[in-house]
């Protein structure tokens, strides 16, 4: 229970202290070296372990993007890996991207034949948001610090973060039986079939914001737009770092760090 507390601690502690310095905190900070994270846990022997892996971080990693402790952190950085890693990339990389989005989009607002059924006038701006971006990309106009600017206006980046969570919710509901064992969904009552649970909770879990994103969500964003993640895990476990890869022989890769109930965004 002591190491419990301890993390629970350090990671209100990473949040700047309160409400007031999680209002401030950037939805995707800049880059920076390791030292907060040596700092959170910089006293104590039940804090070696987080001391040893944090020097292993450093060997392997140039820097550390912090990430808006809001609920939406995985999905957030997540979403900017992706975008940042488009640019300056040959423009079919931005444009085959944009093609997902826009598929996701047909079937999420398609009526009958496999679509979600989603009004599209409702759904429309939270698409054209990203689309924007990634046309920018396509382009050549856009710079990593015009991202983090977009990604720095809460509204925006909050509505990139939604249109991702229909995509999990629309991958998730194109594929029940694949995702029902996971979740413990069972076909026994035929008054609640497969995919009725399936829509209950998406629309519960995943597509309202702050919502935390599990396993199961991270499987399915992943899968549904081909871009993998690798997962490193700052946690007790005696011994090196753990990650765990996700899609891992997908051409493209992001590389997030997970503490107790949060993520952020590692740079090679």
């Amino acid at each position: 229970a002591g190491g419990a507390e301890v993390d629970r601690v350090s990671s209100l502690e990473d949040e700047d202290n309160g409400v007031a310095g999680w209002m401030e905190q950037p939805c995707i900070g800049a880059v920076q070296g390791f030292d907060f994270l040596e700092g959170l846990y910089r006293e104590g022997n039940e804090n070696e372990v987080f001391r040893s892996k944090i020097q292993e971080l450093k060997r392997r990693y140039s820097g550390i993007r912090r990430v808006k402790g809001d609920g939406n952190c995985f999905i957030r950085a997540y979403a900017y890996a992706i975008l940042e890693s488009l640019i300056g990339k040959a423009s079919v990389e931005a444009s085959d991207f944009r093609g997902k989005l826009m598929g996701y989009f047909f079937v999420i607002t398609q009526e009958g034949g496999g679509g979600l059924g989603y009004q599209k006038e409702a759904i429309e701006d939270f698409f054209q948001d990203i689309d924007r971006i990634v046309v920018l990309i396509e382009e050549g106009v856009m710079t990593v610090a015009m991202l983090e600017e977009s990604f720095n206006n809460l509204s925006l980046s909050n509505s990139l973060i939604f249109f991702m969570r229909l995509i999990a919710s629309c991958y998730f509901q194109q594929n029940p039986d694949k995702f029902a064992p996971f979740l413990g969904f069972s076909d026994e009552d035929p008054a609640n079939p497969i995919a009725k649970q399936m829509k209950d909770y998406c629309l519960r879990e995943v597509e309202p914001l702050q919502r935390e994103v599990e396993q199961e969500q991270v499987m399915a964003l992943t899968e549904a737009l081909g871009w993998g993640v690798t997962v490193e895990y700052l946690d007790r476990s005696p011994g090196e770092i753990n990650h765990h890869s996700f899609l891992p022989d997908a051409k493209m890769q992001a590389t997030l760090l997970y503490r107790p109930g949060h993520y952020d965004l590692l740079c090679r």
